[in-house]
């Protein structure tokens, strides 16, 4: 081999040796990304196993410490955001998802006192609004009939009143059923439509009922018939005017008082009001999402959310409450400090003489509605209603007893106004009130009735009111031969 040769052969092996290199060298790279891609996936597979297993341990636990407090298992049980919301109710925290949530729900009313903000609720199913003059109703009012077959019942009182006029007028629209058809078994009502209107609403105590009334007959509403369901307030909300030391016939102070402040321009309560709506809509917020979670651990973790949104809610709400309490002896019985003129007693009354004022106001109340009805032929009936602070012979279950709170601040007003207030039927029916006692009507039925610790009732207590009620109006209507 030459030298030239050689020097061709050497060039032409280190170009191999080099191409040869850099494919071993390749090569070796791809053995390498692939080792670490293979250890990539083999640590990702680990912990998706632990992650998996992790969350099968959670879940498992979650079960237990479900099953530990419910006595049943998360799959199978159908009551758990019922009773979440009824425990809420508990505190006045009102979290349906029918009626929109705003900070100020109510307005001060020249002649009412207070009625609801209106526009501020729509019920398309059932055509159910706040209306013109702040109330809820399928109409504005004045309603006028349009026909003669028309037979228009105006409902009047509270909350409870509220619930049972509202009610009637949903389940009418959505189901066909509840009062309205009751009130279709009376002989003499089964061919008429029935136009139920509501001039009730939360915390309405006598003499707002009387004023009502004489205001819509003044601006020409049409009734055939007004029925008025009340008794609670009166007693246990007059029991805290009393406290205040504000006139006992004068609206609710717990209603009146905030909207009072409100119009004085307390930058105070506004601050307290925004925080606690704040509050109540974070708190909705996540009830909704715990009334959509499928497994248990998501239940245990926004059950925790929940629990802590009610403590400061709770907390706000009694920081709330002793600001109102605070605020209330600064207004001056001369109104020289207050837009909103609210008349002060001279001095709080005792308790025995504090209930019979309350009481004799709200039978003549009852008594002159019945008189401006009766000079226009109009057929009044006024129940009393049932309530458990009020004892009768009803006996209530574990489940039924956290409905009734020995200190709650309405007690105090029922247990001792409501014998006061019974007293009073008998001079009421002498004067021709057609007025039912109707305390006792839960005392039969096993079933849980209420729905929170005020005084309002879940659609079994519902449904026994309005039996009861037109029954009565059937007793009624026979013995003066309506047509």
């Amino acid at each position: 081999m030459s030298l030239l040769q050689f020097k061709l052969f050497f060039i032409g092996y280190q170009k191999i040796k080099s191409q040869l290199g850099k494919k071993i060298g390749k090569a070796m790279k791809k053995i390498k990304n692939l080792k670490l891609i293979q250890g990539i996936k083999t640590v990702l597979s680990l912990a998706s196993i632990n992650l998996i297993l992790a969350f099968i341990g959670l879940e498992v636990v979650s079960l237990a410490f479900y099953y530990s407090q419910e006595k049943q298992l998360f799959y199978t049980n159908k009551k758990t955001i019922s009773q979440v919301r009824e425990e809420l109710e508990k505190t006045g925290a009102r979290l349906g998802k029918d009626i929109n949530d705003e900070s100020i729900l109510e307005r001060l009313h020249p002649f009412f006192g207070y009625v609801l903000k209106p526009g501020i609720f729509t019920q398309e199913e059932s055509g159910i609004k706040v209306n013109n003059y702040g109330l809820l109703s399928k109409y504005d009012y004045p309603f006028i009939k349009s026909n003669r077959n028309q037979f228009v019942i105006g409902i009047f009182g509270g909350s409870v009143a509220g619930d049972l006029a509202v009610n009637s007028v949903f389940n009418q629209a959505i189901e066909n059923e509840g009062f309205v058809k009751y009130l279709k078994q009376v002989p003499k009502l089964k061919n008429k439509e029935i136009i139920i209107l509501s001039f009730a609403s939360g915390g309405y105590k006598q003499p707002q009922q009387l004023l009502m009334l004489s205001y819509f007959i003044s601006i020409g509403q049409e009734f055939d018939l007004v029925i008025n369901i009340d008794g609670f307030n009166e007693v246990a909300l007059s029991h805290h005017n009393n406290q205040q030391g504000i006139e006992l016939s004068f609206p609710s102070i717990q209603h009146i008082l905030p909207l009072t402040q409100l119009a004085n321009g307390d930058l105070s309560v506004m601050v307290a009001i925004v925080k606690i709506s704040e509050l109540k809509n974070n708190l909705s917020t996540s009830i909704n999402k715990l009334e959509s979670c499928k497994l248990a651990l998501c239940y245990s973790w926004r059950s925790l959310q929940v629990k802590g949104l009610v403590d400061r809610y709770q907390t706000e709400l009694i920081k709330y409450d002793e600001q109102i309490a605070r605020n209330s002896s600064k207004i001056k019985i001369d109104g020289s400090n207050s837009l909103v003129y609210l008349n002060k007693m001279s001095e709080v009354l005792e308790d025995k003489a504090a209930f019979e004022k309350v009481t004799e106001n709200w039978y003549k109340s009852s008594l002159t509605m019945s008189q401006i009805l009766a000079q226009r032929d109009i057929l009044y009936l006024h129940f009393i209603q049932p309530n458990q602070y009020y004892s009768t012979e009803r006996v209530y279950s574990p489940e039924e007893k956290i409905f009734i709170i020995e200190d709650h601040s309405y007690a105090v007003g029922v247990r001792k106004g409501y014998p006061v207030l019974l007293s009073k039927i008998n001079r009421l029916r002498e004067a021709k009130v057609n007025i039912f006692n109707t305390v006792k009507i839960f005392d039969g039925e096993k079933e849980i009735v209420y729905r929170d610790a005020c005084c309002h009732y879940n659609m079994i207590g519902q449904r026994i009111l309005e039996k009861y009620i037109a029954n009565s109006i059937k007793t009624i209507m026979d013995k003066k031969d309506i047509n």
